[in-house]
């Protein structure tokens, strides 16, 4: 081999090496643009929404919000726990991405920093508490991108880390060209990752919030969609929800850590409904291959938590489990047993779970419910009486809280009060999902008051959570028998044998 030739390689060999070395493109983490407070309290499209905010509660609970929502959004972005005077540092800004019209972009560099891009509508004389914190708040982050700006700009306020990336001027630049859109509430990105990527678009017109978007999970292929085969001796009128799920496959569960107690089983369909006579009237069938197994494994985890000898680590509840007749329940709250039951003849079928006795079909679902279920490609349909499934998920909720040892939120805590008043005449909400590929789905909501009752419930109890009990006392050792004396070394005689008969 000629020098030359050596010369050629050694030129191709260092180039496959610095093209080895080249850091990966940034890619984009989440995206948004969200009206603001100001705008959800101004606009008219969906009144039952604009209702949250002109509440006598909705100032306590906005300051409550300011905190958590500092606290959540600062661990998201620094992937540790956040300290209080990092929380402390960035409430301020926070609260002026909520209150007003806001938009932003983060970017994962491969390294795992992130660049950090916000533009929000406020007046200058908040421009200094940006200048101030935002470079600091960056640097407590513990970013490693290098410094960080602030500017305002046609009424926006930008601040970007770092300051010399090429997609800052990108982002200023789209901000500055999209107009105003009091309707259009929201506008949201999320790239997969521990959850599914979401595309999410809100939308206020003829009162109420449209919602419509995507969900993406790499790596997931496309869901079998056998024919739905609902529980029609089960499900009767008059209802308050119904949702009715199939295609749910491992991989699904994974996502809600129920895998262990499904065993890779496919669940197939899952229906869950409400009935309007009493708030404890909810209930859910899973249609599997084998409920024994899910039942030996549900009562294996619930006989780990839960005992009623006082013992140490372990809540109180009474674990009831009839292997032959395929019955598990557990008495720890007041009014309710929760319970699963499976099919006794060990065939496939459904596994039911109720709060209370379950009752034979009385009056039928109405046909033009179930006849929503035939849209092609349907996965998820659920819908409800916004109103009446609140009391549901709250009254519910509240149970598991007692049943986990826990103080639940008061009744008349700001969070429900707030709620029950702005939720009262809140009627249908339906949100649909559909698959269109393997790991893509698209979605569509539309509701009154934007969320569903299990959300609107789920972030009352956020603001408003329970809270843990007090220790019970020891139980005290029962006294001995026969009056003996109750000290450490007293030993009760052991029984007389018999006499042996001649």
């Amino acid at each position: 081999m000629n020098r030359r030739s050596i010369f050629v390689l050694l030129a191709v060999a260092l180039l496959a090496l610095l093209s080895g070395c080249k850091e990966p493109a940034p890619e984009l983490a989440t995206r948004w643009h969200f009206v603001g407070a100001d705008g959800l309290r101004s606009q008219t499209g969906a009144l039952a929404l604009r209702a949250f905010f002109s509440h006598s509660n909705a100032p306590a609970l906005t300051d409550r919000l300011r905190s958590k929502a500092t606290r959540a959004a600062l661990d998201w972005l620094s992937e540790t726990t956040t300290t209080d005077t990092v929380v402390t540092q960035g409430q301020p800004l926070i609260a002026d991405l909520l209150a007003h019209e806001s938009a932003g972009e983060v970017w994962r560099r491969g390294d795992g920093s992130k660049e950090v891009f916000v533009a929000v509508r406020i007046t200058a004389e908040r421009a200094p508490i940006w200048n101030d914190r935002y470079p600091a708040l960056v640097k407590l982050l513990g970013t490693k991108a290098s410094g960080a700006w602030v500017s305002a700009e046609k009424g926006w306020l930008f601040a970007v880390s770092p300051s010399d990336s090429p997609r800052a001027k990108a982002f200023r630049s789209q901000v500055l060209a999209t107009a105003s859109n009091a309707s259009r509430l929201l506008d949201f990105q999320k790239a997969p990752g521990a959850w599914p990527g979401l595309q999410a678009t809100a939308i206020a017109t003829n009162g109420s919030v449209v919602w419509s978007g995507t969900l993406k999970q790499p790596g997931l292929s496309e869901l079998p969609l056998r024919d739905w085969q609902y529980p029609t001796n089960l499900i009767y009128d008059p209802l308050v929800s119904l949702t009715a799920i199939r295609g749910v496959a491992p991989q699904v569960l994974s996502l809600l850590g129920l895998e262990t107690y499904l065993q890779g089983q496919e669940m197939g369909q899952m229906y869950l409904w409400a009935q309007a006579e009493s708030p404890f009237q909810s209930y859910a069938v899973v249609h599997v291959k084998d409920s024994a197994s899910v039942l030996k494994a549900a009562n294996a985890e619930l006989s780990r938590r839960y005992s009623t000898n006082a013992e140490p680590g372990k809540l109180d509840g009474l674990v009831m489990y009839d292997a032959e007749k395929q019955i598990l329940a557990l008495s720890s709250a007041p009014f309710v047993v929760p319970m699963l039951s499976g099919t006794e003849n060990q065939k496939p079928g459904f596994l039911g779970f109720s709060m209370v006795p379950r009752q034979r079909s009385v009056q039928p679902v109405p046909k033009e419910l179930l006849q929503q279920l035939q849209q092609p490609g349907l996965v998820v349909y659920d819908w409800e009486i916004t109103s009446e499934n609140f009391v549901h998920w709250w009254a519910n909720l509240q149970n598991r809280d007692l049943s986990l040892g826990l103080n639940p939120a008061p009744g008349d805590g700001l969070a429900n009060l707030w709620l029950t008043d702005t939720l009262a005449k809140v009627d249908n909400t339906v949100t649909q999902v559909r698959q269109s590929g393997p790991g893509v789905f698209t979605w569509t909501r539309k509701a009154p008051a934007g969320l569903s009752a299990m959300e609107w419930v789920l972030l009352g109890r956020w603001l408003d959570p329970a809270t843990p009990r007090k220790p019970k006392a020891p139980r005290l050792t029962p006294p001995p028998p026969m009056g003996l004396p109750q000290t450490p070394s007293a030993k009760i005689p052991p029984a007389p044998k018999p006499v042996a008969k001649p």
